[in-house]
């Protein structure tokens, strides 16, 4: 009499939120002059043209830390018009997130729930040159897998801090914020050792 044994499901680690900050930090004051800088150019070019450009150049943003994660490359101010080749697929993602997380956010809670279900949309287009469809679905599968409260804690911290500190912490935040969504996006995709050697 023959048994077949029931296959090992091996359960894989949930993300680090401590990681995340610590490695966020590091990259982002290793790289720091390029991102402000870039950033304002996000932020007034964002504005100048009504929110058109602010999806390319927020990807061109997270470029910019992909560079020097998965490449090993050091980013340059530049770097944050590295995604307008994919204007339109930019353009048309910022604009769903912005109205159906922005929707979400008048229930607060819906809001940190739906920003933590597809943290990783823009890591997944730039990184993996996915579309917007299969990269919400990839996010959600992503953030589910390696731990959903986890993920709502990492945005309940962001939302609690930037409320307190206030816009004229933005400048600051955003870049910051970019590179830690990166961090736990390489984390979650078990590619922690290219964190570390960045």
């Amino acid at each position: 009499m023959s048994t077949t044994a029931a296959p090992v499901t091996v359960a894989r680690p949930r993300l680090d939120i401590g990681k995340v900050f610590r490695q966020g930090w590091r990259l982002f004051v290793k790289d720091i002059g390029p991102l402000l800088v870039a950033s304002l150019i996000a932020f007034l070019l964002g504005a100048v043209t009504l929110g058109i450009m602010a999806g390319p150049l927020f990807a061109g943003l997270y470029g910019m830390v992909v560079a020097r994660v998965r490449d090993g490359r050091s980013p340059e101010v530049g770097d944050v018009f590295s995604c307008l080749d994919r204007f339109w697929s930019y353009l048309g993602a910022a604009l769903v997130l912005t109205i159906l997380i922005g929707l979400a956010w008048l229930t607060i809670v819906g809001g940190i729930l739906l920003t933590a279900i597809w943290l990783y949309v823009f890591p997944l287009m730039v990184d993996r040159g996915m579309g917007l469809g299969e990269a919400l679905r990839v996010s959600k599968d992503m953030v589910m897998e390696r731990g959903f409260w986890e993920h709502v804690a990492l945005v309940l911290i962001w939302t609690i801090a930037t409320a307190i500190i206030g816009w004229p912490f933005t400048l600051v935040a955003t870049p910051f914020a970019i590179v830690a969504v990166t961090v736990a996006y390489y984390l979650c995709s078990d590619r922690a050792d290219a964190v570390e050697k960045a």
